[in-house]
């Protein structure tokens, strides 16, 4: 695995992003989408504790590079002996109704609980 997945969101679309930790060691997230644009996020904490700077919203572009949708890239990395290491990422999508989810989670090596830093992309779509 590696350290960073590439998830593709609709167009035309407001996304909500949450961050969260459920990790002793610090963790970052840096979020690029295919156009530049980037956030970062970082924590640590246990129990879903929300990243600081982890919550916010974009709307994607009504065109993009992939026919997938828009592209964004997530890569995530923890601290460990005071140095910045990469974590192993994943990446899931589900729907229920008209609420759409991503989740990417992310594991720092220390337990393989994969959910060191969790991120969330939701929007919905209209009936």
């Amino acid at each position: 695995m590696s350290d960073s997945v590439a998830i593709y969101l609709p167009l035309n679309s407001y996304i909500s992003v949450r961050g969260f930790t459920n990790a002793a060691f610090p963790q970052s997230v840096a979020i690029v989408d295919e156009n530049g644009g980037s956030h970062e996020m970082s924590g640590s904490g246990e129990q879903d504790t929300p990243m600081q700077n982890g919550s916010y919203g974009f709307t994607t572009p009504s065109t993009a590079k992939n026919p997938g949708g828009f592209q964004v890239t997530v890569t995530v990395q923890s601290q460990q002996g005071g140095q910045w290491v990469p974590s192993q990422v994943t990446s899931g999508k589900t729907s229920l109704a008209y609420y759409n989810l991503v989740l990417v989670v992310s594991e720092d090596g220390a337990d393989t609980d994969w959910n060191d830093a969790v991120v969330q992309f939701s929007w919905w779509t209209t009936p």
